[in-house]
């Protein structure tokens, strides 16, 4: 099976979707103890931007239990550019709006070696996961793609790394404490899983970190499962 194909066509398939529906459920454990459980349902239309929300959010810090439950809707047909900030978050190409430069190019249009060569990275990275992942068809002619982070090579697992620490959940103060407890997080071992039906939509997507927590009088071993499933 064409692995561009396929990912492809899921791409695809999912941008023409109108609205977005199911739950995100993250638990976080640290020496086995359960400290986090997050839950979220959602809807959301791409083409008003009406979007529903019941979140809620269990936290044990340091042996202070921290609970949280809102619900949230909201509706952004009157903000401008609503559709080009919903499920999915175009790629900026290196520009800035009323700017004509290319993708590798410095705010004065010279060529950047510093970021054409973020670029090659990221274009590396990119190869390197593609050549990776696996695709296996199940009986019921549903798709599974997984990919083990543990295979890919010491520098890109640094990307990762960043970029999970540069997506810290901030949405409120309960948000900010359920990050700093999973701080100095160092994941070694990462899987992906995602579950595509026959008409190459994405069911399920279930992501299992494991790593170590440095702190100043011990070191601890840290578990996140998340898990997002979509109805359609």
């Amino acid at each position: 099976m064409n692995k561009v194909k396929f990912l492809y066509d899921v791409v695809s398939t999912l941008k023409e979707k109108e609205s977005f529906r199911g739950v995100l459920a993250v638990e976080g454990s640290r020496n086995q103890d359960k400290i986090l459980v997050f839950n979220n349902e959602f809807e959301k239309s791409q083409l008003n931007g009406r979007t529903k929300a019941k979140v809620q959010l269990e936290l044990d810090c340091q042996g202070k239990k921290i609970k949280h439950e809102s619900s949230t809707e909201f509706d952004l047909q009157d903000c401008h550019g609503h559709r080009h900030h919903g499920f999915w978050h175009p790629m900026r190409h290196g520009h800035s709006h009323g700017s004509h430069h290319g993708p590798f190019c410095d705010g004065d249009g010279a060529v950047g070696g510093g970021r054409f060569k973020g670029k090659l990275s990221r274009l590396a990275f990119f190869l390197n996961v593609l050549n990776s992942m696996e695709l296996e068809e199940q009986d019921d002619k549903k798709i599974v793609l997984s990919l083990n982070f543990d295979q890919i090579p010491g520098d890109m697992k640094n990307l990762i790394q960043r970029k999970m620490q540069h997506h810290k959940m901030h949405h409120s103060r309960d948000f900010q404490q359920a990050s700093k407890e999973f701080s100095g997080f160092e994941p070694s071992a990462v899987k992906l899983t995602i579950l595509v039906n026959q008409n190459k939509d994405m069911e399920k997507v279930v992501l299992i970190a494991e790593g170590k927590q440095q702190e100043e009088a011990a070191v601890n071993d840290v578990k996140l499962n998340a898990e997002l499933r979509l109805d359609w």
